[in-house]
């Protein structure tokens, strides 16, 4: 197995006025993760405000790791993504993730594999996300249950994750009880890092969800299932697109 690249852009603005969520014209960073040298991953930082890429950092430890097609989470300032099995593919071509998580410091500048929580291996439909008091943590779907996980560290380095918050789907998303031996389609399809919220997929209809207060939203209905990807888009002040419009009234945060 080998780590396939994959990438994260990130507002790079400094000011601590300055609020997540509008940063357009703000400076920026990409981060790269890619195969190194016998499967010892490696990262690398482009910033647009020197418009060079920083030296490449490798993995603390050699490990093989293939990196999960969902999008890396920002915590804090530490990137994560999950990692998927790839020697038992299914039929259905279905993710199996592993309890593997790739960690990229970018104040360290540090490039790591942890451990997530001992039952993560028996789960397909889990999400990275940012725990209540700003650790990083996990949102398990496994009907009729929702769990929340988080990671905690002590004054040793020591790390433990704890179950911090289970909900019942039925509840979270106001739908009747299954009948007795049916089965019911889920997934978890995205996570909104600037708001807190997951998109769940559920018998044909997605719902966005809000962690904290976990009141949800149904978005609409589809038969398939896909990856969403909320996002805020960047531009470079003056410049024009379409229209002879200038960047900033064109570009808008979407949801894709």
């Amino acid at each position: 197995m080998q780590l396939m690249q994959r990438g994260a852009v990130l507002c790079a603005a400094a000011g601590h006025s300055h609020v997540h969520g509008s940063c357009r014209s703000s400076p920026y960073k990409v981060v790269l993760i890619s195969p190194g040298d016998k499967n010892r991953p490696i990262a690398c930082v482009y910033s647009s405000e020197t418009g060079k890429w920083g030296n490449l950092i490798p993995a603390v430890v050699e490990y093989e790791v293939y990196l999960a097609f969902k999008p890396g989470v920002l915590v804090g300032n530490v990137l994560y993504w999950l990692s998927e099995d790839l020697s038992d593919m299914d039929l259905l071509f279905l993710e199996k993730f592993t309890d593997d998580i790739v960690e990229f410091d970018l104040d360290r500048q540090s490039l790591a594999v942890i451990k997530g929580p001992p039952c993560l291996n028996d789960s397909c439909r889990h999400q990275i996300i940012q725990a209540e008091d700003g650790d990083v943590g996990l949102a398990m779907l496994s009907y009729p249950k929702f769990e929340l996980w988080q990671r905690k560290v002590n004054c040793h380095g020591d790390t433990t994750w704890l179950l911090w918050k289970t909900v019942q789907m039925d509840t979270i998303l106001g739908i009747p009880p299954l009948i007795e031996g049916a089965m019911r389609k889920r997934d978890i399809l995205g996570y909104d890092e600037d708001n807190g919220a997951v998109f769940l997929y559920v018998d044909g209809n997605v719902y966005v969800v809000q962690l904290k207060s976990m009141q949800s939203r149904k978005i609409h209905e589809t038969n398939y299932t896909t990856e969403y990807h909320p996002f805020t888009s960047f531009y470079a002040p003056g410049i024009a697109i379409a229209d002879g419009c200038d960047g900033a009234e064109m570009l808008d945060d979407r949801l894709v």
